[in-house]
């Protein structure tokens, strides 16, 4: 795995891509893709795990979403650096979502697909339906994400790191008519983990 000379073969965009997404990022390496990481710390090339020999070039940018100017101007650069991003994969709390969004859109190719993944209150039974944001606009395929618990009855918990990887992966590899994918599950609504 290189970490620094980006290939101009759909670059991929990855928010949050350390901690829960890493094992995404590292998938994305060993596909031999070219993956700009954005993480509010900087990342240890170690947490992808083993490479592979497929060639995929890792550029870790280091960025706050909460901090709209600076976080758009490191999106902008890595995408000067490798070309539009065909593909983003994005874990945005939503108090940055809106500006994060609109400056990741700005860097995407005409037909890029975004994964937008997002915790369990999404499906909350008082929540409205999780629709896809207005800064992508019509021409990006926009696919949601909704991180559950796991577990019967009274006995669940959260999903592990693993298993949200497996999921936002099976979600990046799947059909473009998949809207909205559930990893675990969410109902009912009361089964949830209460720490």
């Amino acid at each position: 795995m290189d970490v620094t000379e980006p290939t101009r073969r759909s670059p991929v965009l990855v928010v949050g891509g350390t901690g829960m997404l890493a094992a995404v990022v590292g998938a994305l390496l060993r596909e031999g893709l070219t993956t700009v990481v954005v993480p509010r710390n900087p990342p240890v090339p170690a947490a992808f795990g083993t490479p592979g020999t497929a060639g995929g070039v890792l550029i870790p940018v280091s960025a706050d979403y909460t901090e709209p100017e600076p976080f758009a101007r490191t999106i902008r650069r890595a995408a000067a650096r490798t070309g539009p991003f065909r593909q983003a994969v994005l874990w945005v709390h939503a108090e940055g979502r809106p500006h994060a969004y609109a400056a990741v859109a700005d860097t995407l190719t005409q037909d890029a697909s975004v994964i937008e993944v997002v915790g369990s209150g999404a499906l909350a039974p008082t929540a409205p339906a999780p629709r896809p944001p207005e800064a992508f606009g019509p021409h990006i395929r926009h696919r949601t994400v909704v991180l559950g618990f796991t577990g019967d009855g009274p006995r669940t918990r959260w999903l592990d790191h693993g298993e949200i990887g497996t999921g936002v992966l099976a979600a990046l590899r799947a059909p473009q008519g998949d809207r909205l994918r559930v990893v675990g599950r969410v109902r009912p609504w009361e089964d949830r983990p209460s720490a």
